[in-house]
């Protein structure tokens, strides 16, 4: 949360995953309304004059003035403008609505409010935890329709998967950061390696739906790949919290489906 997660005992966890139904983008039972409330409720105790009701401490910049008050860390912003083009914004409506269309468990994931800002250069997509429901894209992420799904994906990832450590952190206080991710980016946590496990597990599940084409499953593999990556660094590490083992075990899940689909479209195409 906005003052600094709670921490808690891994039968607490247990209660919180068995209300919120697995980890989001995972597990279709998840219940996405039931995280946007304990996360607004969150955030008013961490700040609870800021606003009066609930649902606008969900607005993203209201949600962003409570972190800017209350949190332990600060950050110093991205270089980006207010995301207007209408071009843009309508190529994000139909990669959003082409996700939705795909994989209708995940629709409710896409419609919450969201920021998007715009980035300057060469960079695709970022979203930080101190810059509530804020999605920063660069001109590069609308280069093609794919790319664009992926990296909408990866970024409502990111999301969702930070509303959880808003409740219960994934990682002990005082986690070094000293690992590195399988793309070779080093100086991690390892509330990084899980975030970054759990975009490429959602993503790797959207482009190995059985309606995908050649080049998504391609895709789909690599990123298997990578989630595996993630959960082999992560695996048994004693500085996940009971909450973090939990979602380590989704993705452990994830990937070991991936693996078993993966080897079965190999076996039957040889």
């Amino acid at each position: 949360m906005a003052a600094g997660s709670l921490m808690t005992s891994p039968a607490h966890a247990a209660i919180l995953w068995q209300a919120l139904g697995g980890t989001p983008f995972l597990a279709d039972a998840f219940q996405p309304r039931t995280l946007l409330s304990l996360t607004a409720a969150a955030r008013r105790r961490a700040d609870p004059s800021a606003y009066p009701t609930l649902a606008e401490y969900l607005d993203p910049v209201k949600a962003a003035e409570v972190f800017r008050k209350n949190a332990r860390s600060r950050t110093e912003g991205i270089d980006s403008v207010p995301l207007e083009d209408m071009v843009l914004l309508r190529q994000i409506n139909e990669a959003t609505a082409r996700i939705a269309d795909r994989m209708p468990q995940w629709a409710p994931l896409f419609q919450i409010p969201i920021r998007y800002r715009h980035m300057p250069g060469s960079r695709i997509s970022c979203t930080t935890a101190l810059i509530p429901q804020t999605i920063f894209l660069g001109t590069p992420a609308f280069a093609h329709d794919r790319l664009l799904e992926e990296t909408l994906i990866h970024e409502y990832a990111h999301v969702w998967l930070t509303f959880v450590s808003e409740l219960c952190d994934l990682q002990v206080d005082g986690s070094l950061t000293q690992f590195a991710l399988p793309s070779g980016t080093s100086g991690k946590s390892l509330r990084g390696v899980l975030l970054a496990g759990h975009f490429a597990a959602a993503a790797a599940r959207y482009f190995l739906r059985p309606d995908a084409d050649a080049n998504s499953h391609q895709r789909g593999t690599e990123l298997s790949g990578y989630l595996g990556g993630c959960v082999t660094t992560a695996a048994d590490h004693p500085e996940l919290t009971p909450v973090g083992r939990l979602v380590h075990a989704d993705l452990a899940a994830v990937r070991e489906l991936h693996a078993h689909s993966i080897l079965g479209k190999e076996t039957s195409a040889s």
